[in-house]
């Protein structure tokens, strides 16, 4: 064999570029993480907040009067015209109104009146712009033990209060609907796109466990608010009709889980005659509703079987409920659905580690598959001659495509015994950075290839939905969080002190024991080309998109998802684009 030998110097110079590699490697600062970011710590957003595509354009963090402090405890938001509705999840301080015709300059110009001793517009505040018709939730105050508001008892049940909002500065009360108990929870609307004076107002009881089994009810809003008197439409229950528990226990090896399977709220279809249920730990599900929408007489009553007909809600025949995200640790929470095509992004609300994503469901009925047959180039039927396949994705819902964050892995949650560290790693089980407030996902606003969602302690995201089987994010906005707020919010953003109170018992006062985290909690909704949403501590933000697909937001007028046809009848969030009908 012969062998041949190599210069020493010329070796040398053939391990030059390979030793520059490796010190320009060296050399080079940590690398841009391009996937779904982490939330920044606290102390490390810029006042001005971090983002990644998007512009802050506008902020008002809602001070409170008496103490010159931030309000906190925020709650849902919504807006007729220039006019912004924020409300608020305590009894003690009222839904505001601002004006948004600056979007630079947001500016509190009101105050809608309410219930006393109600959280006016907790998460779900809803106006139909052209109508002047605005509807509030009045529910059972989020608070303190110690402090219990009180409410007239003529005020016990009533859960929903209609105003005229002709002049949006100045809207005025024109009903008060009783809602038949103390547990209402959430609420939407539908309107016709046939008949756009015809408004229905659905509503939820998950904040209790009613007694006769019913999850959904709905009146009829025609008329308002000019001519105001609202007609009870529908009842719905799953355990009214199937007598599945509102809470189920399931017992295993060390330990017992209790699931529920109540109603958190509802979307209806473009057209009405389907409702989407997130159907908290009992999944995701589509029921009938196809005789209110068409104005067919039908019975209002719940239906109290499978099989019984004539009522204006029921399930449909053969359905399957689509399990909620990941391990089933949070709940379906809401139902957004995509334009123009046939998925929707269904939200799931957990507060324990790893909380709550976001799933992508079809939920098609008239896709149809077969067989390619490869011999042929041809496509043959998948059960022999003359017989064609259909998804039937309403009836049996399949999940295509999950979105979650950084702090959403199961493996690393924190577990009894463990000594949870300061801060998180790179590996290893959660910090206390991360466990101090919740991650989880809470609402939506869907374009056809962009998705806006608020991640409460994880701020506001916006996720490519080109492809429903492999989302992934955009861009982020992390808010810097106010120093310190007059009311302390809810248990899931951190700890709070006790209330101080007033002669008569009121709270004036509630601190946290930590600094206010990110909270953004309401649903986002788009103003004139803007992302506008509400942080419960830091109040509302106003963003502009710059990244991919933000050609797909249009540039005047309002996008409200959740909703249908309530800004212009026939789309959904907005025009030009339409959501699935059955």
């Amino acid at each position: 064999m012969q062998v041949v030998h190599v210069p020493r110097w010329s070796r040398l110079l053939s391990l030059a570029p390979l030793a520059l590699l490796v010190v320009s490697a060296c050399s080079q600062g940590p690398v841009t993480y391009t996937g779904s970011q982490p939330r920044t710590p606290i102390e490390k957003i810029p006042s001005g907040g971090e983002m990644k595509n998007f512009q802050l354009v506008g902020q008002n963090q809602l001070l409170d009067p008496k103490f010159n402090l931030p309000r906190g405890m925020g709650g849902g938001i919504t807006a007729i015209r220039d006019c912004l509705y924020a409300g608020s999840s305590i009894a003690y301080q009222p839904t505001l109104i601002l004006d948004m015709k600056d979007l630079t300059k947001p500016t509190v110009v009101g105050e809608v009146p309410g219930i006393a001793g109600k959280g006016m517009g907790i998460e779900a505040i809803e106006a139909v712009g052209d109508l002047n018709l605005l509807v509030n939730t009045a529910r059972n105050s989020k608070g303190w033990t110690e402090a219990p508001p009180k409410v007239a008892p003529a005020d016990t049940n009533v859960g929903l209060v209609v105003y005229d909002a002709t002049d949006c500065k100045k809207p005025t009360i024109v009903s008060k609907i009783d809602v038949k108990n103390t547990f209402l929870h959430y609420m939407t609307l539908w309107r016709d796109p046939n008949k756009p004076d015809r408004v229905f107002v659905s509503v939820t009881y998950n904040s209790g466990v009613p007694e006769d089994g019913v999850d959904v009810r709905v009146w009829d809003l025609t008329g308002c608010p000019k001519s105001c008197n609202p007609k009870l439409a529908g009842e719905w229950g799953l355990r009214a009709q199937l007598g599945i528990p509102a809470n189920v226990t399931t017992k295993y090896e060390g330990g017992t889980r209790v699931d529920n399977t109540q109603t958190h709220d509802v979307t209806w279809s473009l057209d009405g005659r389907r409702m989407h249920l997130a159907q908290t730990k009992y999944g995701y599900l589509q029921i009938d509703s196809s005789a209110l929408a068409e104005g067919r007489s039908c019975d209002p009553s719940p239906a109290k079987s499978k099989t019984e007909a004539g009522h204006c809600l029921s399930v449909l025949p053969d359905f399957k409920p689509l399990a909620a995200f990941g391990t089933e640790v949070a709940n379906v929470h809401g139902v957004v659905s995509i334009p123009g095509r046939p998925y929707v992004a269904i939200q799931h609300e957990g507060h324990a580690c790893p909380f709550g994503g976001i799933t992508f469901a079809y939920i098609g009925d008239k896709d149809t598959f077969s067989t390619y047959d490869r011999q042929t180039g041809q496509l043959v039927a998948p059960g022999g001659a003359g017989s064609v396949g259909v998804f039937r994705g309403d009836l049996y819902p399949r999940n295509v495509g999950t979105f979650a964050i950084p702090e959403q892995n199961p493996d690393r949650c924190p577990r009894q015994g463990d000594q949870i560290p300061p801060t998180t790693a790179a590996t290893g089980i959660y910090g206390a950075d991360v466990m101090r407030s919740s991650k989880t996902v809470h609402n939506a606003l869907a374009f056809p290839s962009v998705l806006f969602a608020t991640w409460y302690g994880a701020g506001l995201r916006a996720i490519d939905i080109t492809n429903p089987s492999s989302p992934f994010e955009l861009g982020y906005f992390f808010n810097k969080p106010v120093p310190e707020v007059r009311y302390c919010s809810e248990g899931s953003a951190g700890p709070c002190d006790k209330p101080e109170l007033d002669a008569e018992g009121v709270p004036v006062r509630v601190k946290q024991l930590l600094p206010p985290d990110v909270f953004a909690r309401s649903y986002p909704i788009l103003m004139n080309g803007h992302i506008v949403y509400y942080d419960e501590n830091s109040g509302i933000y106003v963003l502009k998109y710059t990244g991919p697909h933000a050609n797909e937001l249009p540039q005047t007028g309002l996008c409200i998802s959740h909703n249908p046809n309530v800004v212009t009848p026939g789309f959904e969030p907005c025009a030009p684009y339409k959501t699935w009908s059955p």
